[in-house]
């Protein structure tokens, strides 16, 4: 079966979680898998000539580039020569709707959605709805990352439920990094309403004996809690985009990931701190609890209870080395079975080659 993997994105989230299923699939008897991907990509890659790395739009917004249609019309004649069995779509893009409709039937689209409920606050939730909205019209099959939103997002986008698929997000996993004994916290990722900013600075006032790590690029929303955040003496504020390398030392820095979110599908933050062997605490919103094993990879708080949060977190950082290392352990091993690339591969395959995936060949 022949398989094309795509995501235009510049987001290196995106970018490692298909690049890690690419290579997963080299050599697989099953399945011939191409890749196709923005020219400039911020994660390393196996690269051959079935790696097609091309110019476009770094966001899937609307900008100048979007309407390069000489481009555009080389990377369609591209696939439409190829004829692949199916084109798996990771990541949200305008360019995902020309290349999908040039398709047709001839290869089975799969689009990946990953907020069914656009976060409230969001400056992107109404471009993320209307984007959600446009691919429910168009790819064949809608790929969910968690259980919970598969009836939500047949209800919401009015689509039939044999068209709705979950299969659990993945990631390139090192082997075990081996805990520090820091003392340190680490909040990661885009600091904006959703993800619990304000939640963020009452936790660290609730704690001024521990010591937080805040790195992400703060939302214009957020500025005001930002700046006091940065003025308290027990955070280290990094308010800008960081390279691969400064996440990863900002991982393996830490002994604990904390996700102190209002609302969540689920967190790529959870996954990639199962990745660098840290644990986490996090607010039971969402799906997350689909992705926390309570009490052996981290622990679950009730969502809102940011007094309970900080006593959790005040009780995980003083637990005994012996018996942190066992988390940490644990941690690592849950997210290797569960997210690590080569463990979804099989998921994957069954995915793309079950009967309602081929029913047009």
């Amino acid at each position: 079966m022949k398989v094309l993997l795509v995501t235009f994105s510049d987001n290196s989230d995106h970018q490692d979680t298909l690049f890690g299923m690419y290579e997963a699939l080299i050599g697989n008897a099953e399945v011939d898998a191409y890749l196709m991907a923005i020219r400039t990509p911020k994660v390393p890659l196996a690269r051959s000539d079935r790696t097609w790395l091309v110019d476009c739009p770094k966001r899937p917004g609307i900008v100048k580039k979007t309407f390069d249609v000489r481009t555009l019309g080389r990377i369609i004649r591209r696939v439409r020569k190829e004829r692949f069995d199916a084109v798996y779509f990771e990541s949200l893009h305008v360019w995902n709707l020309p290349v999908m409709l040039s398709l047709g039937r001839s290869a089975h689209r799969y689009q990946v959605i990953h907020e069914v409920i656009p976060h409230e606050g969001d400056h992107l939730a109404r471009g993320v709805d209307f984007m959600n909205r446009v691919v429910c019209r168009t790819a064949d099959t809608i790929v969910l990352r968690n259980r919970r939103y598969v009836e939500e997002m047949v209800r919401r986008y009015r689509i039939s439920r044999d068209r709705v698929r979950y299969l659990e997000l993945w990631r390139r996993y090192p082997g075990l990094t081996p805990p520090v004994h820091s003392g340190r916290i680490l909040f990661f990722g885009r600091i904006n309403p959703y993800k619990g900013a304000e939640n963020l600075l009452e936790i660290v006032r609730l704690c001024p004996e521990l010591r937080f790590d805040v790195i992400g690029r703060v939302d214009p929303q957020m500025e005001q809690t930002a700046e006091e955040l940065e003025k308290e003496k027990n955070v280290r504020l990094v308010n800008r985009y960081v390279t691969d390398e400064e996440m990863r030392e900002a991982f393996t820095g830490a002994d604990w990931a904390i996700v102190p979110y209002n609302t969540a599908s689920q967190s790529g933050i959870i996954i990639d701190a199962y990745k660098y062997s840290r644990p986490v605490i996090a607010f039971n919103v969402g799906a997350i609890a689909e992705q926390v094993d309570d009490g052996r990879s981290g622990f679950l708080v009730t969502a809102g209870d940011n007094a309970a949060f900080a006593a959790k977190l005040k009780e995980a950082a003083a637990m005994p080395p012996e018996e942190y290392d066992r988390m940490h352990r644990s941690a690592w091993e849950y997210g290797t079975e569960k997210y690590s690339a080569g463990g979804a591969v099989n998921r994957f395959i069954r995915l793309v080659t079950e009967k309602y995936g081929n029913d047009h060949h």
